[in-house]
């Protein structure tokens, strides 16, 4: 392949957990020459990926003026979504990073969007204040494809992640003394099918080869593909794992909403995703809502197919956090 040939897929931002675990992946299926990391701490790249020939650009979701020329030579944009549950200020951040990119030069042909997995299987609505950045930006993206007939996109839904336990079962403490995890709702399914990170990345690396080398015949373009674990564990089963890695037993305590938004133990770590005081806790107590509503049980396959390989248990991810 020509260098004149060559379609480059960049990653936006290529630092934070997700980007990381997508890069590290998708450098052992694609030539350096096709890979461009876009991060706001160049720094952060391993100067091994650096010297193996991939590009690194800096550009920052909180200085749109960053992405000026960022995406030049650009064919297809991996974006990974803004870091908050705000919803305006979040859907603002991608619609600028995408415009941006598609007024670049030559300008670009593809678009995955990493949304999350709420929603059901691929539904247009959520009882998930997190999600509506999400749908806002999906449904923004359906609208410009329907009036630019040379760009397309897939929207990843990203599973519920492993590694966030901690704030579906109201940051309990597995090494602290307590054996109650309380939120509001009862611990019964439909549950959560919770993915790793690590296996996540990979099963979007694998996505993203999977389009590049034959574009015109993708499963998903202009269509949502749901990436969820390969088992939906209710919040009681989650609990009783916990309680197992403590040597104790542990039960979900139903608590109501107020309480649970204004418990401090929710309150401050959930204190950096959004603006200040409780509010942050109140919009983020609204998942069990759509966790009740079954949003985030799907189990589709789809990640054992991009893995070709069993994803890794929660169980499995769960021990290694704790004894981490």
């Amino acid at each position: 392949m020509s260098s004149q040939s060559i379609k480059k897929i960049a990653i936006f931002p290529a630092a934070g957990k997700l980007g990381t675990s997508v890069y590290q992946h998708i450098t052992k299926i694609l030539p350096p020459e096709q890979i461009v990391l876009i991060t706001r701490h160049p720094d952060k790249i391993p100067q091994d990926v650096v010297k193996a020939g991939i590009e690194v650009r800096k550009a920052d979701y909180n200085a749109p003026e960053s992405f000026k020329d960022v995406f030049n030579g650009v064919s297809y944009l991996f974006l990974i979504s803004y870091p908050s549950i705000e919803i305006e200020n979040r859907f603002q951040a991608h619609q600028k990073a995408i415009t941006a990119a598609l007024n670049s030069s030559p300008g670009i042909e593809h678009v995955f969007y990493t949304s999350l997995g709420f929603g059901g299987d691929g539904q247009p609505r959520s009882a998930a204040y997190v999600m509506q950045a999400h749908l806002k930006t999906e449904a923004w993206l359906r609208e410009l494809v329907s009036k630019h007939s040379r760009v397309t996109f897939t929207v990843i839904r990203e599973g519920i992640y492993s590694e966030t336990w901690p704030m579906y079962t109201g940051f309990f403490d597995v090494q602290g003394s307590d054996d109650k995890v309380r939120v509001p709702h009862n611990g019964s399914g439909p549950g959560v099918a919770w993915a790793c990170i690590s296996d996540l990345g990979e099963a979007s690396a694998n996505l993203i080869k999977e389009f590049v080398g034959d574009p015109g015949n993708a499963r998903y373009i202009n269509k949502i593909i749901v990436l969820s674990g390969p088992k939906s564990w209710s919040l009681n089963e989650t609990a009783e794992l916990l309680g197992k890695m403590a040597g104790k037993q542990v039960s979900v305590e139903q608590v109501s909403f107020d309480d649970h938004a204004n418990d401090r133990k929710v309150t401050t770590p959930l204190g950096s995703h959004g603006p200040g005081g409780n509010q942050v806790a109140k919009d983020w107590t609204t998942v069990f809502e759509a966790i009740r509503n079954g949003e985030t049980s799907v189990v589709n396959g789809e990640l054992e197919r991009l893995l070709r390989r069993q994803p890794e248990s929660f169980e499995t991810t769960v021990k290694r956090m704790l004894s981490g």
